[in-house]
């Protein structure tokens, strides 16, 4: 599937995940000259043939899905295509579609059988009056509209009983200014920027034990009892070891209650990618979900990139690179002193805090295709004689990894 994808999550005013939005885009959009392939991939929905292969657990935790439709998919069997539950999916229109009957009349049918609307991108509001009074949400874009403010107040005085959700909302300034003036999601980078970090160096006890157990499994030989010791004085990660060693995953006949057997049974490989994913969610607990989501993902990506970046050999250390990408968030401090608490290598530390060296063309495309910055993606990865394809693969890989990993439930204990 020739197919750059990404969820971008929308959350609250007080940093719930409330939703996502599919962005996506066909990777060969910039080559294809072929009438009959674009007017197919228009029809059909690739992101609705994915939904169905890889699940909405995997893209959204559960959480409700924005999907892109435009008019011409309304002119197609959707459901067919579409098989998920009405209540979690919102198809998303263009604010310059056709208002004609019969693609009014076909949003009505969909709105019927319990789907939901929303539309983005409106120019006019006045015109769009047949398809927005169909909808139940509206995107207010602060890119595309600098002063959104203004255009959030003419569209809530005209359709005030929507839900109104700002998008693009890239800077932590801009969203303090509108957090309660009334939209009920917000769309951007904000969430994931760090807060003002000049001065501060200070790390709270239970994250310098978690930081040191990161520190100890990074050994090629590290000491079991050593693990033990950090992990028997932290409940949140001895549970999360009793969930893993006693998940229908590793088929255990009897349960594990004590760390130290369970430390012993998995042995030092598993323990150390243990380590690795456990640690990134609790380092991040006071802070909002998304974050371990996106360190996670963004490991797993970089991990995947690496044998089309010819750096195969580098794998582990690109995972760590990913993984460590959202540090300075994670313990508000500047990315430099961050990583001086992890101690990584001379190259991570170049890609992450100048940008440079060999590791930063994979954290370049990382990022611009977490941001969903499709021209930057292929040029990117045209730069680096990468196929489309293979970064579409890696992603959907890295997707998938992250449900498997998250998907055991505390009855597993």
């Amino acid at each position: 599937m020739k197919l750059f994808i990404v969820t971008k999550p929308m959350l609250s005013s007080s940093m719930d995940i409330m939703f996502y939005c599919f962005r996506y885009q066909r990777a060969d959009i910039y080559m294809d000259t072929q009438p009959e392939r674009q007017f197919d991939a228009v029809i059909n929905l690739p992101c609705l043939e994915l939904l169905e292969k890889v699940g909405l657990n995997g893209f959204t935790n559960g959480n409700p899905l924005f999907v892109p439709i435009n008019m011409f998919t309304l002119l197609s069997d959707v459901t067919r295509q579409c098989t998920q539950p009405p209540d979690k999916i919102v198809f998303l229109l263009d604010g310059q579609m056709s208002t004609e009957d019969i693609f009014i009349d076909n949003i009505k049918k969909l709105k019927e059988k319990g789907f939901r609307f929303a539309v983005e991108n409106v120019n006019d509001y006045d015109s769009m009056r047949p398809v927005i009074d169909l909808c139940d949400f509206i995107f207010i874009n602060f890119k595309r509209n600098r002063d959104g403010m203004s255009e959030y107040q003419r569209a809530s005085q005209q359709y005030g009983k929507r839900t109104f959700i700002a998008t693009n909302v890239n800077d932590i300034e801009t969203f303090e200014r509108i957090r309660y003036s009334g939209f009920s999601c917000f769309e951007g980078k904000f969430y994931s920027l760090p807060v003002n970090t000049k001065g501060h160096n200070s790390i709270s006890p239970v994250k310098i034990n978690r930081i040191q157990l990161i520190n100890i499994v990074r050994k090629e030989d590290f000491a079991i009892e050593e693990v033990v010791k950090i992990v028997s004085r932290d409940p949140s990660l001895s549970i999360s070891l009793l969930k893993l060693i006693n998940s229908p995953y590793l088929g255990l006949s009897q349960k594990v209650k004590s760390i130290q057997q369970a430390v012993a049974l998995l042995g030092q490989t598993e323990v150390r990618k243990w380590v690795t994913t456990a640690t990134a969610g609790l380092l991040a607990e006071d802070k909002p979900q998304e974050i371990t989501r996106v360190s996670l993902l963004r490991a797993k990506f970089c991990e995947n990139l690496a044998r089309h970046f010819e750096m195969g050999i580098h794998a582990p250390a690109l995972f760590l690179m990913g993984l460590f990408s959202i540090l300075n968030v994670v313990l508000e401090m500047p990315m430099e002193n961050a990583l001086k608490v992890v101690r990584v290598s001379d190259t991570i530390h170049e890609a992450l805090v100048h940008g440079s060296g060999e590791f930063a063309r994979v954290m370049e495309l990382t990022l611009s295709y977490e941001a969903a910055d499709w021209r930057e993606v292929k040029r990117i990865i045209t730069l680096n004689g990468i196929h489309g394809e293979d970064v579409f693969k890696a992603y959907i890989d890295a997707v998938q990894w992250y449900d498997s990993i998250t998907s055991v439930s505390i009855e597993d204990l």
